[in-house]
């Protein structure tokens, strides 16, 4: 007998306040970061997505190997993201966004290649920040004075 489960919506929030500029103290559920620009004190907002990405695909791949029976012994990834801020200080330009991402999944594991083709295609299909990545997203930003 299939047990099926049915999934809710869940609502994930952040929140944060202006510190300086460029900085920014961000709260995660019960967590605190600071995020600040290219090259400053604390992680960028660029470089938060690439490590977004990085955390989602281990965390998805784990339980995706858990449903395909494969046992991974160890797993590295590096992400490099092309970005041209052209458009982000008001000029010309393809897009605000990168460019490109490109990311590498190195992974000592039990399974074949076939099988790891297969692992990595439902591990892309099931990342929610991949997905988040590749397909457009509805998004709204209002504005309220304080």
């Amino acid at each position: 007998m299939v047990v099926s489960t049915e999934y809710k919506d869940i609502e994930i929030r952040a929140s944060g306040r202006r510190v300086s500029p460029t900085m920014s103290e961000v709260r995660c559920g019960n967590f605190e970061l600071s995020i600040d620009k290219l090259g400053g004190e604390a992680p960028s907002p660029l470089d938060l997505m690439l490590a977004s990405l990085i955390g989602c695909l281990n965390i998805t791949a784990t339980l995706v190997a858990n449903d395909m029976g494969i046992k991974i012994e160890d797993a590295t990834f590096e992400a490099i993201g092309i970005f041209n801020p052209s458009v982000f200080y008001g000029k010309e330009g393809q897009r605000a966004g990168y460019k490109e991402i490109k990311l590498l999944f190195r992974v000592k594991s039990d399974a074949d290649d076939e099988k790891l083709k297969e692992f990595i295609r439902r591990v892309e299909e099931r990342c929610p920040v991949s997905d988040n990545i590749a397909n457009i997203t509805p998004l709204t930003v209002k504005v309220e004075r304080i």
